[in-house]
């Protein structure tokens, strides 16, 4: 046996290992919480990652993306462990389906009486989750106030809906579809890392990431669709696709909104084509909800970033530690305007995945967001990249969402863990400045360096 190949069985035993993990814990049979769950698959993770950095063998790719599918079959089939968004995604699907603008009513709405189950809406009970006016239970986050989700997510849940052929109220149509999803992004960064002889532990940050798993096969959030087309589009870009690229990010913005951050790092070459390709593709998924509904395409939109901190600048945790309140957000946005240019003027026209990683990274701590899901996009850039300092970054939400509430004092927990990650990331781009500045003296080279 090669030496490489000795590592194989423990990719395999950790692999197994995290896939019971998550199967027993996300059915809270072995833990008694979804925390403990993720943190017992992130250590698995993590010695998965060394086996398969350790590996050698000719079939490294295909065990990334065997190893996908098995984490995410074992995180399908439970009930959402975190989040219920994935019931307003089913609401969604079943309003167009039966020929209603999503955008026009809220599920409240007295004109979708006859669209509401048993399954999304039920008799009240203790611990309702949300209320009809009619005291009935919601399942549907938010009922009284109109979706959030741009076009193409909701196009998502049509197409998750058409699939179950219409039949379900359940969420795991929308999990199986997110499953899907991971898999094909999976696919997507192997042949991407194969052509470009990367390494094929890159690609498994993805594949094989407890986030994923729960967020996306379990929790069924839409964002593995804004991860798959931002991917594309950069990897357009690379290959001197300005079209497609602008096209693809486009979609991606139609899906979730903060892919946009990615598109200064795409301008370096072609920036009128880019730009007008993905204000195109914006532009034309809102146009027919425009036409039937007007400016109620917005959603609750504004809502939320009021509901979650952002307007009165509350939710800048780290911001907040050395600056007074009335100039967060202001900060907050000079300092995304300066990454954005800094992206814009530097980015490197064949790797802009780099520049792009260090604008979503920077938009994280700046943001601080309470929910896990948006580290996704940040986390299909560290597979693309291969850059680990950023890592903690992305399991920093997923800590401070669940275990905020084992502390009195949640918001200094909240921001402990966005401290920690800063840290980290900080820690690992000195270093890796550090290292290249070395190497390159040593070859009496100037010294070059990639966006960290």
């Amino acid at each position: 046996m090669r030496p490489g190949r000795r590592w194989l069985p423990l990719v395999l035993v950790a692999l197994a290992g995290q896939a019971l993990a998550l199967w027993f814990g996300l059915r809270h049979e072995w833990f008694s919480s979804i925390l403990q769950t993720e943190s017992v698959a992130a250590a698995l993770f993590v010695v998965a990652l060394v086996g398969l950095w350790r590996y050698r063998g000719p079939a490294a790719g295909m065990l990334v993306v065997a190893g996908a599918i098995l984490l995410q079959l074992a995180a399908l089939g439970a009930g959402p462990s975190s989040s219920d968004d994935v019931y307003r995604y089913v609401w969604d699907g079943k309003v167009q389906l039966a020929g209603v603008d999503p955008y026009r009513y809220p599920p409240s709405a007295p004109e979708l009486d006859r669209l509401r189950g048993d399954t999304l809406f039920y008799p009240a009970r203790p611990g309702c989750p949300w209320r009809l006016p009619d005291r009935r239970c919601s399942r549907v986050n938010r009922p009284d106030v109109h979706t959030i989700y741009p076009p193409v997510a909701e196009g998502a849940f049509t197409l998750a809906r058409l699939g179950s052929l219409g039949r379900s109220d359940g969420p795991f149509p929308l999990q199986m579809l997110a499953a899907l999803g991971v898999v094909a992004v999976s696919v997507l960064l192997v042949r991407r890392a194969r052509s470009r002889g990367d390494p094929a532990w890159w690609p498994a940050l993805w594949a094989w990431c407890p986030v994923t798993a729960v967020e996306l096969a379990n929790n069924g959030h839409i964002d593995w669709l804004a991860a798959l087309l931002t991917a594309g589009g950069l990897i357009a870009c690379a290959v001197r696709r300005p079209l497609l690229a602008g096209g693809l990010v486009g979609a991606a913005i139609a899906t979730k909104l903060y892919p946009a951050l990615v598109l200064p790092a795409m301008l370096r070459r072609h920036p009128a084509r880019v730009l007008a390709a993905a204000a195109g593709v914006v532009g034309l998924s809102y146009l027919p909800h425009m036409l039937a509904v007007g400016t109620e395409v917005i959603g609750y939109l504004p809502g939320y970033l009021k509901e979650e901190d952002y307007t009165s600048g509350g939710r800048f945790l780290l911001l907040s530690r050395v600056l007074p309140h009335a100039l967060l957000t202001p900060a907050a946005a000079l300092i995304l305007l300066a990454v954005a240019a800094w992206a814009a003027w530097r980015a490197e026209p064949d790797r802009p995945e780099y520049a792009a990683l260090v604008l979503v990274g920077v938009a994280l701590l700046v943001s601080t967001p309470s929910y896990s899901w948006y580290a996704v996009e940040l986390l299909v850039l560290v597979a693309m990249t291969g850059r680990l300092e950023w890592l903690p970054l992305v399991v920093a939400p997923t800590v401070a969402n669940l275990g905020a509430s084992s502390f009195g004092d949640g918001v200094a927990y909240r921001t402990s863990c966005y401290a920690v990650a800063l840290a980290w990331v900080l820690a690992g781009v000195l270093s890796r400045a550090a290292v290249t500045r070395r190497a390159s003296a040593a070859a009496g080279r100037p010294v070059v360096t990639t966006p960290s």
